[in-house]
């Protein structure tokens, strides 16, 4: 057609009939992308419904326990038994086997109270305990340990009953009453000089005692106590970690009786003097305590040696809190110690299967470089992209030094590889999850209003990958949107294309919104570093001004425990709590550790607050459930770092607000273990 004839006028019935096909070609189009999202959003929620396995220890390994533990006590039982299980059987098993519910974490395991081995004793080697060796025990406990002290929570008529109930227990009383084995007598001390100190030194180079303290007395060797059990021998020159006391006294009754089943042995064939010596040369060797004048801080978590350092993060951190296995009940489950498989729910980021640490080549860390592994716990990055903040809370790490990012990678290599393929992360649809973070009123950082952690092992599928499944179905959601585009270019005139572009481009901001909102939190295009610094830079600074340099360097050590070994996580940056907590315990709240007097943990004792974070007993004596403050992991903590993070809690800001109380269980808690992220003040699943 030139420009000199006319134009064809197009039919009517043609231009309605091209609308009507373009609208129905549109709406299958639209039907089919939400067809899609709603299978993945199905398959987000339904994917990993239920375990692979669920592990059941054997009873008498690890026995199950009713929480709290006062609701297992059977009707009638004797005063001794009741204060037994309410108090001691969550370590030391309802029989004192020393197979309780939170024993896989302790480092040694607690105790075996059926057996003749009692450590802490003042009769001979080989000799059962005096009955006041087990009263001492339970009254004031056992220094810079899990084992704490009773004497202000039980009532004397409490306490003599349990002694008599775990003197009974202990096969010695068939054979022989403890009441009637004669105790050590500890002579009288001759004074300390400069040829006693010389004579220890020379003893304890003569006795071997250097083959499992070192040379330089500081010990930290890991050797085995028992079956399935280690113990790590004592640092000599601290001896405000010795367990049985570290007074002169106390320290040549060690050497006289021994600490079977450790391997520490009996001395008592040495002349006392001689005794004496070995105690006079390890005083002499004593270094100032955290915060003494001349004090440096060396913990094993500032060990020059990495795998020593790397061991003690590991143990005494969060890892194992996510990344081991557990039953029904929350037992960890220790021979496949790091190797994933927990389901973590965070809605609507994504449903995620705790990773294999272990170093498997196929399915854990075998393959991958130390500093690859340090980087992906500090900065969440991985050579499969970023992970997911809500899943491995990296902004927490982040901070962690470089020798302790490397020593934990090293570490990792050496653990016993267990193969254990744990599935990809599912995500949920467009739809949901952007209208869902809308909803919540925080899309930009995406944080889930609950988030929960399931028992069982949720890894070793068969069949197809469903997060693969559900890459295939945003690739054939992307196809649709693009061919529909290309429909729409072809059936649309260009010349209707620029004024409609013009009106839309408010339009097109909102998709891209979108877009951002439905990738959030986008933190691959951020540096980590501004990342982690804006969710901590509200975890306080208190001054040190004034302050010695020793005490100043506990604060310092108190506040990089407090913000990178994950107290922010729970107790949030202030220290104030209140974060809620569902599922097998009742509800909980995590509690506010803040200097308030009254709301938080400003009248408590230093000793009150180590017997919380390291054995799990509140101020007035309410056992602490082992999932939700992890005292089982932190009874590994070296008593200087413990120190520390109390000397940094004591100079938190105040704050009032008071924490609701713990309810026990009801039948409206969640079924699953579920972390609320925001404040909620109503107990249940809701």
């Amino acid at each position: 057609m030139t420009a000199a004839e006319p134009a064809v006028p197009v039919a009517p019935e043609s231009a309605s009939l091209g609308t009507r096909r373009l609208l129905r070609w549109s709406l299958a189009a639209c039907s089919l992308l939400l067809a899609l999202d709603l299978a993945r959003s199905l398959i987000g929620h339904l994917g990993y419904a239920s375990p692979v396995s669920m592990w059941q220890p054997e009873a008498d390994r690890y026995a199950d326990i009713v929480w709290p533990p006062a609701a297992s006590v059977p009707p009638g039982a004797a005063r001794g038994q009741r204060v037994f299980l309410e108090n001691c059987a969550i370590c030391h098993g309802p029989e004192g086997r020393g197979n309780g519910a939170a024993a896989p974490s302790l480092a040694p395991r607690p105790r075996d109270l059926t057996a003749t081995a009692f450590k802490y004793k003042t009769t001979p080697a080989g000799a059962p305990p005096h009955v006041d060796d087990i009263r001492r025990v339970v009254r004031d406990g056992l220094a810079a340990s899990a084992m704490p002290g009773f004497g202000d929570i039980l009532t004397p008529t409490d306490l003599n009953a349990v002694v008599a109930f775990v003197r009974d227990l202990g096969a010695p009383a068939a054979t022989a009453s403890p009441t009637d084995t004669a105790p050590v007598v500890v002579p009288t001390r001759p004074p300390a000089t400069a040829a006693s100190v010389s004579r220890g030194a020379a003893l304890y180079s003569e006795q071997g005692c250097a083959g499992c303290h070192g040379d330089d007395l500081r010990g930290g060797q890991v050797m085995a106590e028992a079956a399935d059990s280690s113990v790590t021998s004592r640092d000599l020159t601290a001896p405000w970690t010795f367990r049985g006391g570290a007074a002169p006294a106390d320290v040549f009754l060690r050497l006289t009786t021994g600490l079977a089943p450790a391997p520490m042995p009996a001395y008592a064939h040495l002349p006392e003097a001689d005794r004496w010596a070995l105690v006079d040369f390890i005083e002499s060797r004593r270094r100032p305590a955290p915060g003494e004048p001349g004090a440096v801080l060396a913990s094993p978590g500032q060990s020059a040696d990495p795998l020593v350092r790397g061991r003690y993060l590991v143990r005494a951190g969060l890892c194992g809190l996510c990344h081991t296995e557990v039953s029904r009940i929350g037992i960890y489950r220790d021979d496949r110690y790091l190797a994933g498989g927990i389901r973590v729910t965070a809605h609507p980021q994504g449903v995620f299967v705790s990773r294999n640490l272990t170093p498997d080549d196929e399915t854990g860390l075998g393959r991958w470089s130390e500093a690859e592994i340090a980087r992906a716990i500090r900065d969440g990055r991985t050579a499969n992209g970023l992970l997911n903040p809500w899943s491995m809370p990296w902004l927490f790490l982040h901070g962690l030094s470089d020798p302790d990012a490397m020593a934990i990678a090293r570490y990792l290599k050496t653990l016993p590889p267990v193969h254990n393929a744990v599935p990809e992360p599912l995500g949920y649809g467009a739809v949901e999850t952007v209208l869902t973070k809308l909803w919540s009123g925080d899309p930009w950082l995406g944080r889930p209003e609950t988030i929960t952690y399931v028992a069982g092992n949720f890894a070793g599928r068969s069949g197809p990958s469903l997060a693969r499944v559900q890459t295939l179905m945003t690739i054939a959601q992307a196809v649709v949107l693009l061919l529909w585009l290309a429909l729409l270019a072809r059936a649309i005139p260009a010349r209707l294309w620029l004024p409609l572009g013009r009106r839309s481009w408010r339009g097109a901001l909102a998709g891209t919104a979108a877009v951002a909102v439905y990738a959030a939190p986008m933190l691959g295009l951020v540096p980590a570093g501004l990342v982690a610094d804006a969710a901590l830079r509200d975890v306080p600074q208190p001054t040190t001004d004034g302050l010695a340099p020793e005490q100043a360097a506990l604060i310092d050590r108190g506040r990089y425990l407090f913000t990178h070994a994950s107290c922010v996580f729970c107790h949030r940056a202030d220290g104030s709590g209140g974060l809620k907590l569902s599922g097998l315990p009742g509800t909980l709240y995590t509690a506010n550790i803040s200097s308030d007097p009254s709301a938080g943990i400003g009248a408590w004792s230093d000793a009150e607050i180590a017997r919380a974070v390291r054995s799990g007993v509140g101020r007035r004596g309410r056992p602490l459930y082992w999932q939700a403050m992890p005292w089982d992991h932190f009874s590994n903590l070296d008593e200087e770092d413990v120190m520390a993070l109390t000397a940094y809690l004591r100079r938190l800001p105040p704050v009032a607000t008071a924490v609701p109380a713990y309810r026990p269980p009801s039948v409206d808690d969640c079924r699953d273990y579920t972390v609320w992220t925001v404040p909620s003040t109503t107990p249940g699943c809701r």
